[in-house]
C-alpha cells in the first residue's frame, strides 16, 4: 500500500496539463488586420473571433494556441492574460472507422478528432 500512494500521486499529477499547446509570438508586431464589425463567440467569458473575422481596434499577437476544443482556447486566453483569440482553423478530421455488425446488418461508424488553432491577442 505504501508503494501505491506515490505511484497514484504521480499518475494524478502527470495527467493534469493545461489542455492546449501555447507558442509565444516573437518578432516585430505589425498593424494587424482589423474590421469595423464582426461576429464573436463568448466562451467562459473569453472573446473568440471565428475564422475570417477580426476586432475593430488595434491589437498585438502574444502567441498561438493549438488544442482540441474552443473551451481550451478560452482557458488559454485567461491563462496567458490575453484579451481575445482569433481562431484561424477549427476542423474535424477522420481518425478511423469502427465496423459494427448485428444480425443481418453491418455498418461503419467513423471516428473523428478535432483541432482548433488560434492566435491570442492583446488590445493596444
Amino acid at each position: 500500500m505504501k508503494r501505491m500512494i506515490p505511484t497514484l500521486l504521480l499518475l494524478a499529477l502527470c495527467g493534469c496539463g493545461p489542455g492546449y499547446e501555447f507558442t509565444p509570438y516573437i518578432g516585430q508586431q505589425s498593424n494587424w488586420q482589423t474590421e469595423p464589425g464582426s461576429y464573436v463567440k463568448v466562451v467562459n467569458k473569453a472573446t473568440l473571433y471565428p475564422p475570417g473575422h477580426f476586432p475593430n481596434r488595434p491589437y498585438i499577437i502574444i502567441g498561438s494556441v493549438s488544442t482540441d476544443n474552443q473551451e481550451n482556447v478560452a482557458k488559454a486566453v485567461h491563462d496567458e492574460q490575453a484579451d481575445a483569440a482569433l481562431i484561424f482553423t477549427d476542423e474535424t478530421y477522420r481518425t478511423g472507422t469502427v465496423a459494427v455488425a448485428g444480425p443481418g446488418a453491418i455498418w461503419n461508424v467513423p471516428l473523428t478528432g478535432r483541432r482548433v488553432n488560434a492566435q491570442l491577442i492583446k488590445f493596444k
